[in-house]
């Protein structure tokens, strides 16, 4: 808490950092009488995906489109974004549901229908324009921690209390889960085969 009170000082001369894959709102926007909805709807979402290259850049922004984060070329909203939206805003999204890859939960997101002529998709320089403000105090405080956390015992205190800890018994379930899945529309599948294909063991058991 301490260490994010102490903030951010400007750098004199900004410093080149990557690039950036991004969705801005052109002048055209002006024509539109809901421009203000299409505004507040821009505003809530992820308008830009970094990389060190514009490869890298790109890369992200295709990762973000696998995940649905961006859909029909535009960034998508949470159901919790959706919901802080007035209802004009709202008008100009629509839900759309997919399934999990990990979890297999059927997760609802909202893409948003804007006209095409108020936004255009294009790579910019990114830059460093502020620096992190640094106390040796605080600094040598965190390191003095860390190095408590490496004794035995401490560790495993600290995963139990991190909240973003994968539990690796859970990925097993979700795999174990999958694998009894195509076993049994294996089984299923038996039926499409005569008896002496069963008795030649002329089936195929691969499991993907």
């Amino acid at each position: 808490m301490e260490k994010r009170k102490l903030g951010y000082v400007a750098l004199e001369k900004p410093i080149r950092h990557g690039w950036f894959r991004e969705v801005v709102i052109t002048r055209k926007v002006e024509r539109y009488r809901y421009k203000a909805a299409i505004l507040e709807v821009f505003a809530k979402m992820q308008t830009c995906h970094w990389g060190k290259t514009k490869a890298d850049a790109q890369e992200q922004w295709d990762e973000a489109t696998r995940g649905f984060y961006i859909h029909r070329n535009l960034p998508t909203l949470s159901k919790r974004q959706f919901n802080k939206l007035s209802q004009k805003a709202q008008g100009l999204c629509t839900p759309f549901q997919f399934r999990h890859e990990k979890s297999h939960k059927l997760i609802t997101r909202f893409y948003v229908r804007i006209p095409k002529g108020v936004y255009k998709i294009k790579f910019s320089r990114a830059y460093v324009t502020h620096s992190r403000i640094v106390d040796p105090e605080i600094e040598s405080e965190l390191d003095w921690i860390d190095s408590q956390l490496l004794k035995p015992g401490f560790y495993e205190a600290e995963q139990v209390l991190n909240r973003y800890h994968w539990d690796h018994k859970f990925d097993n379930y979700l795999r174990f889960k999958k694998e009894n899945k195509q076993v049994k529309e294996k089984l299923r599948n038996l039926k499409h085969y005569s008896a002496d294909q069963l008795i030649k063991e002329d089936v195929s058991w691969e499991i993907n």
